[in-house]
């Protein structure tokens, strides 16, 4: 190392505010002198890089400790430069459309490029997989101890878990007892994490060939799993949910014929659910003795409704609600899809209806809205925009959103009319803090903004339509037919 090159390292060691950067000295004096810089740290740095090269010249190539890497071949079937132009916005779209794109991209037999990953990957950090899997053989070269394959690995082995689950899910239908064994022989290999997942399965249909798994669940090393497992055992006919039974109204004491007064009161808890761990506010002795009965069960032996044993539950502590389970609430029968259809167009062809209601139709299963007439999608559309000149709510956001990728992209939506402002009537009483002019300045600008998010939504609506004609359009437009 010359000596110039050793200063400067002695300057970067102690820093600059205790050093300054010397004068530049030696044959090389007039090119450092020329490398500026605002800070003296730049201007450190670029000498050094100059030095460094300097002090390298003409000396002979060292020996490479390995060969160097096979060469790639270059990619087969790289993405059309339209399309390649096009997907970034395409991704932009939303979770489905940009799922639909890249299915797309995946027919087609096209890769994509290692700059084409890194800047899609960049927009959204959440492709990561489905963009490695459809990257070229150079990009997962370049990419290989890049953050994006790591996380793209990881979102593998977790899509890998969920089909996992769901196959172990179909199996305990079909075949109880093999599916019980699978998961006792898959439980000791899983994290905490995904055992309380194993667990969340078996609850959704516990069965008694669950047994052997719960036992072995009861001495899991997390405290929590623990509990659950023991729990459940007392959701299995046997003598433990005798137990349990016969120890349930000395716990939970019911008087009162017509207006039912919940008590509770204390008992010793058997020692098949454990000890409640000390400091734990959502452990004790009632929390697992809930948790240890269906709920069901629970009501029919105390001969009590859902409401009367929830609030009472909540009023003892808010977490003991926790431990039981809601009945399902009834909800309306799905309609055929003529009906369905037929109810659509009714509610689209009014001047007035809530977002609520036309965003339910909208989603009724078996409704393709793509399919369907021009005039009703641009209906649809038309309502859609103008909710937002009506109302602020979560479910015209909602509907505008699910039109983007369920219209059709030939479609074109009107743009929305403008309402003219009304005042309307004042309160009797306004808060303290506001007088009646700031509240009329109120109203004009709720008016003002509704009428802008309008505005805002057709402008989206109308750009993403036209965004999946022109992808449409490319798609159709290369040489070789798509599979």
């Amino acid at each position: 190392m010359s000596r110039d090159l050793s200063d400067l390292a002695l300057i970067a060691a102690r820093g600059t505010s205790r050093a300054e950067v010397p004068a530049p000295t030696g044959p090389l004096a007039a090119a450092l002198a020329g490398i500026g810089g605002d800070a003296p740290e730049a201007r450190l740095l670029g000498r050094a890089a100059l030095l460094g090269l300097h002090a390298r010249a003409g000396r002979p190539l060292g020996q490479a400790a390995a060969p160097p890497p096979a060469e790639v071949p270059a990619p087969d079937s790289p993405l059309p430069p339209a399309l390649a132009a096009l997907l970034p916005r395409m991704l932009g779209l939303g979770p489905e459309l940009s799922g639909l794109a890249l299915e797309d991209v995946e027919r087609g037999g096209w890769t994509l490029n290692a700059a084409q990953v890194l800047k899609l990957w960049n927009r959204d950090g959440a492709l990561a997989r489905p963009l490695w899997v459809r990257a070229d053989a150079r990009a997962w070269a370049t990419l290989e101890r890049h953050p994006l394959h790591a996380q793209a690995q990881k979102a593998a082995e977790e899509l890998a878990w969920r089909e996992q689950l769901e196959a172990l899910g179909a199996a305990r239908g079909t075949d109880p007892g093999a599916a019980a064994r699978d998961l006792t022989e898959l439980w000791g290999t899983q994290s905490a994490d995904r055992r309380k997942e194993l667990l969340a399965l078996v609850r959704r249909d516990l069965r008694p060939e669950d047994r052997p798994l719960l036992d072995l669940a009861t001495r899991d090393r997390s405290p929590e799993i623990a509990k659950q497992a023991r729990q459940l055992l007392g959701h299995l006919p046997g003598p433990l949910q005798d137990e349990l039974l016969a120890l349930l109204p000395q716990a939970v004491k019911v008087s009162g014929l017509l207006k039912k007064k919940v008590t509770f009161g204390a008992f010793d808890l058997p020692a098949a659910l454990g000890k409640p761990r000390a400091g734990q506010y959502d452990d004790s002795d009632l929390h697992r003795l809930l948790g240890a009965l269906p709920t069901p069960l629970i009501l029919g032996t105390l001969g009590l409704d859902w409401k009367d044993l929830h609030r009472a539950a909540r009023d003892q502590h808010w977490s003991l609600a926790s431990e039981l389970q809601a009945p399902p609430e009834p909800g309306p029968e799905p309609l055929a899809p003529a009906l369905a259809l037929a109810r659509l167009r009714q509610l689209a062809g009014q001047p007035q209806v809530s977002g609520e209601k036309l965003l339910a139709a909208a989603q009724a299963p078996g409704v393709d809205l793509s399919a369907q007439p021009a005039d009703l999608q641009t209906a649809l559309a038309a309502r859609a925009v103008a909710l937002h000149q009506y109302e602020h709510s979560w479910q015209a956001r909602e509907l505008t959103a699910l039109l983007r990728r369920a219209l059709s992209p030939d479609l074109s939506v009107p743009p929305p009319t403008p309402l003219p402002f009304e005042m309307p009537p004042r309160p009797k009483k306004l808060p303290t803090w506001q007088t009646p002019a700031e509240w009329e300045d109120r109203q004009r600008q709720d008016h003002a903004q509704r009428e802008q998010a309008a505005l805002e939504a057709w402008r989206d609506l109308q750009d993403t339509l036209k965004l999946r004609r022109e992808w449409r359009g490319a798609l159709a437009a290369q040489p070789t037919p798509r599979p």
